[in-house]
């Protein structure tokens, strides 16, 4: 429920930080402009201030030397203390001393902590925005524009402003005020095989995940579980009910899925009763909804990290909704058991990392045509020479698609409540990175143990919330595209001429061709809604390139640049 910010001045120089007063200015920016937020906690120290906005009792914890936003997972000791080994659990932290200060991320990077400096001061924030507005003024890298086009994520590494650095996973950054130099400690993701039996190593993964359940550090009667039709909320359920904390459930769905009897809505009102928990709904498509106004909120909470727009066409009602009622957070269901799909190639792996390249597309395609800036993929997330495929594969998902695609929806949510991921504890991905590959393959580790507990309950195989092809199609939408693509503001991304070729291709009365190759995915994804899951799984086709990316959704991803560089130029000079 709170974003965090903090500034420090180099130790021997003349201290420039912002006022009190400047940093609830910052702060009231940051809230989202449909609920009245918990007071700001503002922290002053020597040469040292910060604040916590929308703070409440759970999921903040601070002290005289330092601040975790987030979950834990079983006792966090002394985690305060500078150089001491960081709690289990999702979250980010911040420790503090007159001499340094030190930053840390979670196993998985599930939450986005950035920072920057210059020659005086020191800047860390869960927010790129704050970040910005702190230092005065905003240097745009242009990469991040390129990533967003064409992969929907701002990519591995870049941030909307060339000086803004974010921490990667299972990092500790320590950043000497005296000296004015940072050290980094960062632990790659190593998957190695342990020779052990398949029920050895089911038995270890079933304990790791009863014990991460169990010691979630939170009151369950303000907490909600999000309860999906698959796998990973089902097992966080069945755990927690069998640690006798049983949770309330919400399936946040429209009208129409919850008339398919294979769609998340209808699966997890079964996986529900099966337990026998408190379930409820939350309509995506209730009431009078103004679709350009929703982009607007959505860019702004989101700060342009993601594209994945169709949890939120409702403004974020539904999340002010429930940041009205009381509650603290939500527990999310995101896993570190690996790609679902099969990857053909390195390639297929790095796309499914959210790599996907302006290069990947055909030379004929729309994005190639646009005068975006070349892409680089890091060397540090290339296949090391000792490395497998399928350990490739993985390390992709767990330093690819969770830091890069899962954390800027979490951040989201964060604007209005806080965030558990009980699944990625440092336990259970330590037994997932001991598994052989076909363990790991199509969640079959998860199944085995799911499957024993809810057995009969098919897994849901239609989304509860709108395609992008639905609200895409929206007039409201396409009018904000629109508006945007002519505006002054879209040559802050893109040059006149590439946003002309775009609004071009929009207003084309084939825009959203069906491709061959797009109607052959259709046609295979419907066949597997009549098979087992375990045999569906081995039909999803190897992708040879990215998915297909229409005129309207690259309009769509250019919108979003568009508004928020414009927001982020606001920032600058909101002090």
């Amino acid at each position: 429920m709170a974003e965090l910010m903090f500034e420090c001045a180099r130790a021997g120089r003349p201290s420039r930080l912002h006022t009190k007063e400047q940093l609830l200015r910052v702060a009231s920016r940051l809230t989202p402009t449909n609920i009245a937020a918990h007071p700001t906690r503002v922290i002053e120290t020597q040469d040292l201030c910060g604040a916590i906005v929308n703070p409440c009792d759970e999921g903040v914890r601070v002290t005289q030397g330092g601040v975790l936003l987030g979950g834990v997972i079983g006792e966090p000791g002394r985690w305060w203390d500078i150089g001491a080994q960081p709690p289990d659990g999702t979250y980010v932290l911040v420790r503090y001393s007159s001499t340094s200060i030190e930053l840390l991320t979670d196993m998985t990077a599930s939450r986005t902590l950035w920072y920057a400096h210059d020659e005086d001061r020191f800047v860390v924030s869960t927010s790129q925005r704050v970040i910005v507005a702190l230092l005065g003024d905003f240097d745009l890298d242009h990469g991040a524009v390129s990533w967003l086009l064409s992969s929907g994520t701002l990519g591995p590494e870049c941030s909307w402003d060339s000086r803004v650095r974010r921490l990667l996973p299972d990092s500790r950054l320590t950043f000497d005020r005296r000296t004015w130099r940072s050290t980094l400690e960062q632990h790659p993701a190593v998957f190695a095989a342990v020779a052990r039996s398949r029920e050895d190593h089911l038995r270890r993964l079933r304990d790791a995940i009863a014990d991460s359940c169990a010691a979630l550090d939170i009151d369950t009667d303000r907490w909600l579980l999000p309860l999906s039709g698959g796998l990973d909320s089902r097992m966080i359920l069945a755990f927690m009910v069998k640690a006798g904390r049983p949770p309330r459930c919400l399936t946040w769905t429209t009208r129409a899925s919850l008339r398919n009897p294979l769609s998340d809505a209808c699966i997890a009102r079964l996986v529900a009763r099966r337990f026998h928990v408190e379930h409820d709904y939350a309509f995506l498509d209730d009431g009078p909804r103004d679709g350009g106004a929703a982009l607007q909120r959505f860019v702004e909470v989101s700060e342009g990290g993601t594209d994945e727009f169709a949890g939120y066409v409702d403004g974020c009602d539904l999340w002010s909704g429930l940041f009205a009622s009381g509650l603290s957070g939500v527990i999310r269901g995101d896993d570190p058991i690996g790609a679902r799909r099969r990857a053909a190639s390195l390639d297929g792996a790095r796309r499914q990392g959210i790599g996907v390249m302006v290069t990947d597309y055909p030379e004929a395609h729309l994005v190639r045509r646009l005068g975006l800036v070349d892409q680089d993929w890091p060397k540090r997330l290339q296949r090391q020479p000792w490395e497998g495929f399928e350990p490739y594969r993985d390390r992709m998902s767990h330093e690819g698609y969770i830091p890069n695609a899962l954390a800027p929806l979490t951040g989201v949510k964060c604007r209005f409540l806080e965030v558990v991921n009980p699944l990625l504890s440092r336990r259970i991905i330590a037994v997932v990175r001991s598994f052989p590959d076909e363990l790991r393959m199509y969640g079959r580790a998860f199944s085995a143990i799911v499957d024993r507990e809810c057995r009969l309950i098919p897994h849901a195989r239609f989304a509860s919330t709108p395609a992008a092809s639905e609200y895409l199609a929206d007039e409201q939408i396409v009018r904000a595209i629109v508006t945007e693509l002519t505006s002054a503001a879209i040559e802050g991304v893109i040059s006149e001429e590439a946003a002309m070729t775009l609004l071009a291709a929009v207003a084309s009365p084939s825009h959203t061709p069906a491709t061959a190759r797009s109607l052959a995915i259709a046609a295979m994804k419907a066949a597997r809604v009549a098979l087992p899951s375990r045999l569906a799984y081995r039909l999803t086709p190897r992708y040879q390139g990215p998915e297909p990316l229409t005129a309207i959704k690259l309009a769509f991803r250019a919108t979003i640049a568009s508004k928020t560089v414009a927001l982020l130029r606001q920032d600058a000079e909101a002090l």
